[in-house]
């Protein structure tokens, strides 16, 4: 009786294990064809604010900056609200703005730092969680930057100084 106990014990725990490994090696590859995935601008279409729907595909050439963001977040509240006060700067830069947040939430946040009326700017909806395949995080704030060819250039975890992200923008190699 001990003994089919421990064979049944043993059998459990090995098949936990197993399913474990596998559950990280498959995270492991979706992260690498990620990364691979955004070395170049990944083709994604979302709904923007006013329904219309956009496609990364409608952007030829860049600059091009990609901010996955929470209304809510304070670090995403900040580096938005700092980096956009540099308007000089980011002429002719491509913003797109994501956020799987309510429409009303991201329309409140817009209208709080006054971003309404910033030439370049797109602000999209993420309401069925896709970013996270197309860019591999689902973590915000997130930032991509892209260069004129569309190849990424950087991305960042986190909150970012605004110094950085223009440094980086500039970067059209």
């Amino acid at each position: 009786m001990k003994r089919s106990l421990m064979v049944v014990i043993i059998i459990i725990i090995t098949g936990l294990v197993l399913f474990l490994v596998t559950g990280i090696v498959i995270k492991a590859n979706k992260s690498k064809v990620a990364k691979d995935r955004i070395n170049t601008l990944p083709v994604f279409s979302l709904a923007a604010l006013n329904d219309s729907i956009f496609c990364s595909g409608q952007i030829k050439e860049g600059p091009v900056l990609v901010l996955f963001f929470h209304p809510e977040c304070e670090h995403c509240q900040y580096q938005i609200a700092s980096l956009l006060k540099n308007k000089a700067d980011m002429s002719g830069v491509h913003i797109l703005m994501i956020s799987n947040a309510e429409k009303e939430e991201i329309r409140k946040f817009m209208s709080e730092i006054n971003l309404s009326n910033y030439p370049g700017l797109i602000v999209l909806v993420d309401k069925n969680h896709n970013f996270r395949d197309w860019f591999g995080t689902e973590l915000v704030p997130a930032t991509f930057i892209y260069n004129n060819k569309k190849k990424l250039v950087r991305y960042f975890q986190g909150e970012v100084r605004p110094e950085t992200i223009l440094k980086y923008l500039s970067q059209n190699d």
